[in-house]
């Protein structure tokens, strides 16, 4: 190699060895800032490091705000949605796949009650995650394990019920125990995922039946209906009654105290005159007797006839 060649190998050398300094040094910044994570409000998150976890328990657990992990190759940034709720429809007991109905019951899903009827259910499921680190770790796809526990409880529970409490007052209550009995085996699994609602969306008998259920369950509407009118009717009545009683012995009261006052009137009359009497029984007397007289004379008619004799009646003419 002669010197100038030599001389253009060695420039060429030192611009590489030059510029690799700064793409090292850039790569390092990419690397560094690459364990750099945000976790929003909804959010929360768990590094795994080399796929596990790492730590206490209390930080395991990343709230939300910026965080610094190691390198994307070392550590592994999952973000949950802990409070978002989620939605899932199962429609497995509720004719084909789509969720239609099909006429021919045998070719569709369905519940089998415990006075051996068949019932055709949907569900709408709702959840949210409550324990990060057991949901990442429970499996792979922790929808489809809720819809088959929620269906497998479903089927359970059906058979303890009759097809009316199904269709009308029951709803309710299944819809209850279904949550009840699906969180304590979801717990059992360590899903991590807790169930806020369970909603029954469609309860319908096969088609070759739902007119006779239809029918069934307007005459209960018509039953309460009656029901809650007699209901309304009695009040109305009871509210009657209960006024005019009460009418009736604020009348009894004000009459009783009416009585009471002209008594204790007359008492303290009689009481006062029998004072007089007993000072000067003579005048008191003669004056009572002509007061009393009075009071008959002016009741009576124009003439009296005063036959001879103190023991003959007095007759009194209008």
């Amino acid at each position: 190699m002669n010197t100038k060649n030599f001389q253009a190998f060695t420039q060429i050398l030192q611009y590489i060895i030059k510029y690799f300094k700064w793409i090292v040094v850039f790569a390092t910044v990419l690397i560094v800032l690459s364990g750099v994570y945000r976790v929003q409000g909804n959010e929360e998150a768990v590094v795994l490091r080399f796929g596990r976890i790492t730590g206490t328990p209390e930080k395991q657990i990343k709230k939300p705000g910026l965080h610094f992990a190691l390198p994307f190759f070392i550590d592994e940034v999952i973000k949950i949605p802990v409070h978002t709720i989620h939605e899932r429809d199962i429609t497995t007991h509720y004719g084909t796949e789509d969720g239609s109905i099909n006429k021919d019951v045998e070719k569709n899903g369905y519940l089998l009650t415990g006075d051996n009827n068949v019932v055709l259910i949907s569900v709408k499921i709702k959840y949210q995650i409550k324990e990060p680190v057991q949901y990442i770790f429970s499996t792979s796809d922790a929808g489809k394990t809720i819809d088959g526990v929620v269906s497998a409880e479903m089927t359970r529970t059906i058979t303890h019920m009759d097809i009316d409490s199904v269709l009308t007052s029951g709803r309710a209550e299944l819809s209850v125990i279904l949550l009840n009995n699906s969180q304590l085996i979801i717990d059992e699994l360590k899903l991590g995922v807790l169930i806020t609602g369970v909603e029954l969306t469609g309860i319908v008998p096969p088609a070759e039946t739902i007119r006779y259920f239809e029918a069934v369950r307007d005459a209960a509407v018509v039953k309460q209906t009656g029901i809650q009118q007699a209901l309304e009717r009695s009040s109305i009545q009871i509210l009657s009654a209960q006024g005019e009683a009460s009418a009736a012995k604020q009348r009894a009261i004000s009459e009783q105290n009416t009585k009471l006052i002209r008594a204790r009137d007359e008492m303290a009359e009689f009481y006062g005159l029998y004072g007089q009497y007993a000072r000067n029984p003579q005048i008191i007397m003669a004056g009572t007797f002509r007061q009393r007289a009075a009071a008959v004379f002016a009741k009576t008619g124009a003439s009296i006839i005063v036959p001879n004799g103190s023991s003959a009646p007095v007759i009194v003419l209008p």
